[in-house]
């Protein structure tokens, strides 16, 4: 008896509180996906990928000269309007971590920029530079 009567209390409970439970899981959600989307690191134009893999080598070879180079390569390459602000100021902080020692770090935010690349939308198609003759 004492089990139906807390059935029927949960039950009821559960009825009353349906559309503010839902509401919260909801919202929960999209602050979830929200998070996720603002803290990806940005897609990188085709163009630009190789950028992605030389600072990681650089990165991983905890090598200032190489840094330096790929710090100017990208700084050059925003200049000409070959890459945007979003890609330049995150390679730019990648690159500032490294300079100050944090090498490990800067190797997994390297890491996590080329694993957010794939299956990225990019303005152009990688295959619209690409010609192959029979």
């Amino acid at each position: 008896m004492i089990w139906i009567e807390t059935m029927e209390s949960v039950e009821s409970w559960l009825r009353e509180r349906k559309w503010p439970m839902l509401s919260a899981v909801v919202l929960a959600c999209a602050v979830i996906v929200a998070y996720r989307w603002w803290t990806q690191p940005p897609a990188v134009e085709f163009d630009n990928l190789r950028y992605v893999q030389l600072l990681w080598t650089a990165v991983s070879a905890k090598n200032d000269g190489w840094l330096d180079k790929v710090a100017a390569a990208v700084e050059s390459r925003h200049q000409s309007g070959e890459m945007s602000a979003s890609e330049l100021a995150h390679f730019q902080a990648i690159v500032s971590m490294a300079k100050a020692g944090q090498w490990e770090a800067a190797s997994r935010d390297c890491y996590e920029f080329a694993e957010a690349q794939h299956y990225r939308r990019r303005s152009r198609d990688a295959s619209a530079s690409h010609e192959h003759s029979s």
